[in-house]
């Protein structure tokens, strides 16, 4: 008889991990093998690898999601994890990620889609939800296509006023708090970021943020400054 997949959990509410742990007890294809709000105790404790699969929340407080899967994956690299959120933000997935975590899944996801996430990753798959995933391939084209040696566009040449919009629209926020923030008109942005498209050949404001950080117009997307944009 095969062995059932082996579930650590590491969920920030109570609730949320108590209705979790039932679940896990109710299965007979995986079975829970702990759970906490950190990883003390658990991680690099002996040379015998706790459980299979890890289910981490996503916006955990008393302890960092990223760093937890850090170091399960530094204790554990056979161990694949799930991380668990409500809306993804772009740059968080790819946080996930590039941690070590294998699959991304919506805390609104019902009992099969879950059970048949655990089973995938546990089998060396990746999995995430089609929002997820078109998410993460977008952001591949985007700089691939940026680093091609075949695309030498010239760096846009962009005014001191439409570079401070493009940070903003990197920062996600909409025309009417853009002009709020640099004291402008509101038909003043939307000419600007009309300009910010044409210079950077693009057709949504995601694609402008992506495409200015590939191309080095604004630093990086840890920079903790970039939306400390004022009037001027």
């Amino acid at each position: 008889m095969q062995q059932p997949i082996r579930v650590f959990i590491a969920l920030e509410h109570q609730l949320f991990a108590d209705a979790m742990t039932a679940w896990l007890y109710r299965q007979n294809a995986v079975a829970f093998a702990g759970g906490a709000a950190d990883l003390t105790g658990w991680v690099a404790t002996d040379d015998v690898i706790p459980f299979d699969v890890a289910l981490i929340d996503a916006s955990m407080v008393r302890a960092n999601a990223l760093q937890m899967i850090w170091e399960i994956k530094q204790s554990f690299p056979a161990v694949q994890v799930v991380v668990l959120g409500i809306e993804p933000r772009e740059e968080d997935v790819l946080r996930f990620i590039e941690a070590g975590a294998s699959g991304y899944l919506h805390k609104d996801a019902n009992d099969a889609e879950l059970l048949h996430t655990i089973k995938a990753v546990h089998h060396g798959q990746t999995l995430c939800s089609p929002r997820v995933a078109a998410m993460v391939f977008e952001r591949i084209a985007i700089l691939a296509q940026a680093q091609s040696p075949f695309r030498r566009l010239p760096r846009p040449r962009l005014t001191r006023r439409e570079h401070q919009v493009l940070r903003l629209i990197a920062c996600g926020q909409r025309n009417s708090e853009i002009a709020e923030q640099l004291g402008i008109a509101l038909e003043t942005v939307k000419r600007h970021v009309s300009n910010i498209f044409e210079k950077l050949q693009v057709s949504s404001r995601r694609e402008a943020g992506q495409l200015a950080y590939a191309c080095g117009l604004l630093g990086t997307p840890k920079d903790e400054q970039l939306c400390l944009v004022g009037p001027t």
